[in-house]
């Protein structure tokens, strides 16, 4: 089987392996910091711009810290983690290029600001197989979960959502691509359990991303 004709890729998580650093980070300091009599979960922040939780946590939880200084914390651990720790998924390079050389456009749909993406592209390279970025920086609209990212990707691919599948492993980043209306693959690049039952389809591992995308029924694969 064909691939599909137009893929938008989250970042983190996805392609790149940063997960791992964000949990450590915020566990270990921003979020006990933020609010330190509060239990605030990942969830609430995972696959989101760090740039909009901020009111919706401060409505629920007794906030410590200004918006200012909250964001503040995240950009500095971002500059960190993209520079020193982040990695990128084994074959992803391969993965993207044969995609391209199936006629596949691809977009990367990101929560994460330019300022990281243009670090990882300098790391990695990764941007050279993209025909289109998006950033949540570039939404003029509420980021994932909110359907806004999802619709300006495949709009700059050129093709209607219905026509498009997109790849993640946020359940807000999950929520928005399904919202938006594409064919959505719920990634576990570790194996962890977040919710993606909301996804057409659940993968771990390149190797299995690469059976899907490249076999479109991918019936073993699909969500239950």
């Amino acid at each position: 089987m064909s691939p599909p004709q137009a893929i938008c890729f989250d970042m983190d998580g996805v392609l790149v392996q940063s997960e791992d650093y964000w949990v450590e980070k915020q566990r270990g300091h921003i979020l006990p910091t933020a609010a330190p009599n509060d239990d605030i979960p990942l969830s609430a922040t995972t696959g989101r711009s760090y740039k909009e939780v901020y009111p919706e946590l401060a409505e629920e939880y007794e906030m410590a810290v200004s918006r200012e200084e909250y964001e503040a914390m995240f950009e500095r651990a971002g500059r960190e983690i993209y520079r020193e720790h982040a990695t990128v998924l084994d074959g992803v390079h391969d993965l993207l290029a044969d995609l391209r050389s199936a006629g596949v456009s691809l977009a990367l749909t990101t929560s994460s600001p330019w300022e990281w993406i243009d670090v990882v592209d300098e790391r990695f390279g990764l941007l050279e197989h993209f025909d289109a970025v998006v950033s949540a920086d570039d939404i003029e609209g509420p980021g994932k979960p909110a359907p806004g990212i999802y619709e300006r990707g495949a709009a700059e691919l050129g093709v209607d959502p219905s026509e498009g599948w997109a790849v993640e492993d946020s359940t807000a980043g999950a929520q928005a691509a399904v919202a938006a209306g594409l064919t959505t693959v719920g990634f576990r690049g570790d194996g962890d359990e977040t919710d993606l039952s909301v996804a057409d389809y659940v993968v771990a591992g390149e190797p299995e991303l690469r059976a899907l995308l490249f076999d479109t029924e991918g019936s073993q694969h699909r969500s239950a």
